[in-house]
């Protein structure tokens, strides 16, 4: 692997990192709009970010466990319709010709950065989240939790969860973004409990990113894989951390939320105008 796609994968886990730590949410659709920017093939991309997200994923769904953001009940109607619109997703995409992916996944990309746009333009501001998708939401209003075997009665139902999943999953296999769509849509149904929604989608998108890498590369051939992607793809998010940290302690949610979207529409949207052109 050359030097500048090593930087290239460097950067773009460090901003993708900064943003999801800041936002909540986007690690995947930043980082995979910087790689496709950089001319990276698509199947290539999305299989680097999902599987960086599993090693970050692992952390995150620890530490949002330890701290009790988790509603284990919603974690499997997530994760496994997820796993299935994940890998129908990724099959897809793998038999997609490179042209076609390469107008397309940035196509999702600007669709998640309208998402993330939305969510912090036409809701109520949300606190922001320390450490991203590892740290945590305070509640607006704890309330109180009515619950039939762990889970809560006015939570979302395993249907509605499913239906969110396999969404999110589809999206994930073809452009590496899982929480953008999951996240606001779980808010959506328990928007005065964010930090239940961060964790527990967090948790679900670790499931989600080790099934569609893995099915991404047995469909690559393991042993011809740029192992060394996803590897600088992850220095970069660690080395990136504690500023993300303190952006999102410092810095108005809204406003970063509202610049984070907007910054993926121009860079994907220059994806497409370069492929049409």
């Amino acid at each position: 692997m050359s030097l500048a796609v090593w930087i290239l994968a460097v950067a773009a886990g460090a901003f993708g990192q900064l943003i999801d730590a800041a936002a909540g949410m986007g690690f995947g659709a930043f980082s995979s709009s910087i790689m496709l920017a950089g001319g990276l093939s698509p199947v290539l991309v999305v299989s680097t970010v999902n599987l960086a997200k599993v090693g970050s994923g692992f952390s995150s769904g620890l530490f949002h466990w330890r701290l009790g953001n988790v509603r284990w009940a919603w974690v499997a109607p997530l994760a496994i319709p997820g796993l299935v619109g994940g890998g129908i997703a990724a099959m897809a995409l793998v038999h997609l010709p490179d042209a076609v992916a390469r107008l397309w996944v940035p196509v999702v990309l600007v669709a998640m950065g309208l998402l993330i746009l939305r969510s912090f333009l036409f809701k109520p501001a949300l606190p922001p989240v320390a450490g991203g998708s590892q740290g945590v939401a305070p509640a607006l209003t704890e309330g109180r939790w009515r619950t039939l075997r762990g889970v809560p009665a006015d939570g979302p139902s395993r249907l509605r969860l499913g239906g969110i999943g396999f969404v999110g999953g589809v999206l994930n296999g073809v452009s590496g973004a899982f929480g953008p769509f999951v996240t606001s849509s779980v808010l959506l149904y328990r928007e005065k409990q964010p930090r239940y929604a961060v964790g527990t989608v967090s948790v679900a998108e670790f499931f989600v990113a080790a099934g569609t890498s893995a099915l991404l590369l047995w469909r690559l051939n393991w042993a011809t894989f740029r192992w060394q992607l996803p590897v600088a793809l992850i220095v970069g998010a660690v080395l990136i951390a504690p500023l993300g940290a303190w952006l999102a302690r410092y810095l108005p949610a809204r406003a970063l939320g509202v610049t984070i979207a907007l910054v993926l529409v121009g860079i994907n949207s220059w994806s497409i105008w370069r492929v049409l052109t």
